[in-house]
């Protein structure tokens, strides 16, 4: 057997993350997932579109602002797809290395030996 047939792996065989349980599962939701993101996209066109034409009438720029902003769902959506469109926050840099926090400085000599005898208990190698 060839040494590069070793390591293929078959889509059954790959260790997939979360709630997939299968490469079909995982296939489905992005299909659905790419839908979704084309709905919104065609949605966030026609209010371009549909703020481009008031704005083009001679009708108050701020009409459609103040549309929005009066309508509690509409402004729940749009603060709702903002939030998703950032993200989250990251939890790895470039470099692969975690986030980690800031540096504790103990202030006397007895939480200095504290903080010791804590990283010698934790750490036994």
């Amino acid at each position: 057997m060839n040494e590069d047939n070793e390591n293929v792996r078959t889509p059954e065989e790959c260790a997939l993350p979360g709630k997939f349980k299968s490469v079909d599962a995982l296939a489905r939701a992005y299909s659905e997932l790419e839908a979704e993101f084309t709905r919104r996209s065609q949605r966030l066109k026609a209010y371009e579109e549909a703020a481009a034409a008031a704005g083009q009438k001679g009708e108050d720029p701020d009409a459609l602002y103040r549309a929005v902003t009066e309508n509690e769902e509409v402004k729940k959506r749009v603060v709702d797809d903002y939030l998703r469109s950032l993200g989250g926050v990251p939890l790895m840099g470039d470099s692969g290395a975690g986030v980690t926090a800031p540096a504790r400085r103990p202030s006397t000599i007895a939480e200095a030996g504290r903080l010791a005898l804590g990283y010698f208990r934790t750490n036994k190698n």
